[in-house]
């Protein structure tokens, strides 16, 4: 009786675990970055309505052969925008995309006073085989206003994938 106990918990953690395999990886993974700096010119407009909701945004799209085959079935891709949060002291931090941050913005009211609000710029990124696109885009899906005030953006990509 006690044997019966004790071989069928065994039997069931034999074919449980029998199904499992475990992938490792004993060469460790290659990393490979690249930077951009891409100026205001440099992004191309897609233009919707221009009503809320609609699909304007901006992008720009830059060519990187390492992303081949290999990368696209089996490695990753991260990217990351530099974002000075205090100018005076030349003070800022790598944040990785999707990346929002909040852009102040004036409005003209009917009774000719200005008001403030927020609108918060979405900033992602694509990528597939050869290229990575990066995107910037209202959340309130108006057109992007004047991108980082004119100011050239730098970008920093990230590609992993077995040696």
């Amino acid at each position: 009786m006690k044997l019966k106990h004790i071989i069928l918990p065994i039997m069931a953690a034999f074919l449980l675990f029998s199904g499992c395999t475990k992938e490792v990886n004993y060469y460790g993974a290659q990393i490979e970055t690249y930077r951009f700096n891409i100026n205001p010119a440099e992004w191309i407009r897609v233009e919707g309505n221009n009503l809320p909701g609609a699909n304007n945004y901006l992008y720009c799209t830059k060519e990187i052969p390492a992303i081949n085959s290999e990368v696209f079935n089996y490695g990753n891709v991260q990217a990351y925008v530099w974002n000075v949060y205090d100018g005076q002291n030349n003070l800022g931090a790598w944040n990785t995309l999707p990346f929002v941050y909040p852009l102040e913005v004036y409005y003209n009211n009917d009774d000719g006073t200005q008001s403030m609000g927020i609108v918060p710029e979405n900033l992602r990124f694509e990528w597939e085989l050869g290229k990575v696109t990066f995107i910037i885009q209202d959340l309130d899906g108006y057109d992007p206003l004047a991108l980082g005030d004119g100011q050239t953006l730098s970008f920093k990509v990230s590609i992993s994938h077995n040696m």
